[in-house]
């Protein structure tokens, strides 16, 4: 009944979670967990309202909706890091070639220098 209600989508978000390990801390990991479980106690005390496969599907998409929520924040870390990358190369090229000119530069120095004595 509704322990195994609960162990299944326990397991559901345990798989949904271990995903994401790699992109949220522990501490963010735990509190998820935390509203997960309120909220299919709620879901669970309202159970004369609504058959199990709608709250499954209810939770499902409460599921949906925060994985929507923390891809979208992934996304928008993705794309400064792209931006930092992509500026961060084309300075460091920039100074490869200011530091070949000068090397150049000295080169030629150090031949006129020499040829000198």
């Amino acid at each position: 009944g509704v322990s195994v209600f609960s162990a299944a989508l326990a397991g559901l978000v345990a798989t949904a979670l271990a995903g994401q390990q790699g992109s949220s801390s522990g501490e963010q990991m735990r509190a998820r967990e935390q509203a997960l479980e309120s909220a299919w106690s709620s879901e669970l005390a309202d159970s004369q309202k609504k058959n199990p496969v709608q709250r499954v599907v209810a939770l499902l998409h409460k599921m949906k909706s925060e994985l929507d929520a923390e891809a979208s924040k992934e996304a928008e870390m993705y794309d400064k890091m792209v931006c930092w990358c992509e500026t961060n190369e084309k300075e460091k090229k920039q100074a490869v070639a200011d530091a070949d000119a000068k090397d150049a530069e000295l080169s030629a120095e150090i031949e006129a220098r020499s040829a000198r004595f």
